[in-house]
C-alpha cells in the first residue's frame, strides 16, 4: 500500500512538472520557428531552426534598450531594498527598545497586509504633485518607479532579515564588542556577512517582483525610451499583424535570467527562507 501511495504520488508530481513546464518549453523551441512555421503548426517540433527572431526582438523591436532598462531599475531598487532593510532589521532585532520595536514590527506586518494595487492611484497623484509642484522631476523617470518598488518591498525583506538574525548566535557580537567595535562595526564586520542567505533571499524575492511588474511601470512611463521589458512586450501585441516569433523571443529574454539566476541561488533562497523557523 506505501509503493502505492509513493507511486501515484510520484506520477502526480511528475504530471504537475509537466504542466507547469510544457507551456516554458512550446515558447522556447517556438521562438526558434520562422512565423509562418509557428502560426501552420505551433505544437510541431522545430523544422527550419533559425535565430532571426532573436536578432529582430533586440535590435528592430528595441528588447535590448527594454531589457537594460528593466535589468538596471530592478537591480537598482533590490539592492537599495536589502541595505535598508538589513539595517532596519538589525535595529529592530538587537537594540532593546521594547514597546518602540513591537510598534514598528507591527507597522511593517501590517503594511504587508495592503495590496500594492490599491496604492496605485494615490501613488501616481502624488508623483504628479511633487513634479508638478515641487518641480521635482520624478513623473516619467525611472525614478518613478525605483522609489515605489524600494517601498513595497521593504516590509517582507525586513521580516525575513529579522527572522535570519534572531537566529545567529549573539556570542559572536559580543566578542567583537570585546575587541572594541561599535555598534556599525557589529552590523558591518560580523552581522552583514553572515547574513548571505537572507539577503540572496530578498533580493531574488524583491528583483522577480520588480523585473515582472507591469501596472506601474505601464502608469508613471510614458517615454518609450524608458520602457521596461514586460510594457514593451505588452507594446509587441498588434492584432493580426504581431510577429509571433519575435514576440516569443522577446519573452524568453525576459524569462532565461530568471530562471539561470534562481537556478544558481536556489540552495540560497531555501536556507534564507527556513532561518529561524527553529530558533527565534
Amino acid at each position: 500500500m506505501s509503493k502505492f501511495k509513493n507511486g501515484f504520488l510520484h506520477a502526480f508530481l511528475l504530471l504537475y512538472v509537466f504542466v507547469t513546464l510544457y507551456p516554458l518549453f512550446w515558447g522556447f523551441q517556438n521562438s526558434f520557428k520562422r512565423h509562418v512555421d509557428i502560426v501552420a503548426s505551433p505544437f510541431s517540433l522545430i523544422k527550419n531552426f533559425t535565430l532571426d527572431n532573436y536578432a529582430n526582438a533586440w535590435t528592430s523591436a528595441n528588447i535590448g534598450r527594454y531589457f537594460v532598462n528593466s535589468l538596471y531599475i530592478s537591480v537598482v531598487a533590490s539592492i537599495v531594498t536589502i541595505v535598508l532593510a538589513s539595517m532596519t532589521a538589525y535595529a529592530l532585532t538587537r537594540m532593546y527598545f521594547p514597546k518602540m520595536n513591537k510598534l514598528v514590527t507591527g507597522v511593517f506586518l501590517l503594511a504587508i497586509m495592503i495590496p500594492a494595487g490599491s496604492l496605485l492611484i494615490p501613488l501616481y497623484r502624488f508623483i504628479l504633485n511633487v513634479t508638478n509642484d515641487l518641480h521635482i522631476p520624478l513623473y516619467d523617470t525611472h525614478l518613478a518607479l525605483i522609489l515605489p518598488y524600494i517601498a513595497f518591498g521593504l516590509s517582507l525583506s525586513i521580516i525575513i532579515i529579522m527572522a535570519f538574525i534572531k537566529s545567529l548566535p549573539r556570542e559572536l557580537e559580543e566578542a567583537g564588542v570585546m575587541d572594541g567595535l561599535t555598534i556599525y562595526g557589529l552590523f558591518w564586520k560580523i552581522v552583514l556577512p553572515l547574513m548571505t542567505p537572507a539577503i540572496v533571499t530578498v533580493f531574488i524575492i524583491n528583483f522577480l517582483g520588480h523585473w515582472n511588474e507591469y501596472v506601474l511601470a505601464n502608469v508613471m512611463l510614458s517615454k518609450e525610451a524608458l520602457r521596461t521589458l514586460p510594457v514593451a512586450m505588452a507594446a509587441m501585441n498588434n492584432g493580426m499583424a504581431m510577429n509571433y516569433g519575435a514576440l516569443l523571443a522577446a519573452t524568453m529574454f525576459s524569462i532565461v535570467p530568471v530562471v539561470v539566476i534562481y537556478a544558481i541561488l536556489q540552495e540560497k533562497i531555501i536556507e534564507g527562507l527556513a532561518a529561524g523557523s527553529v530558533k527565534g
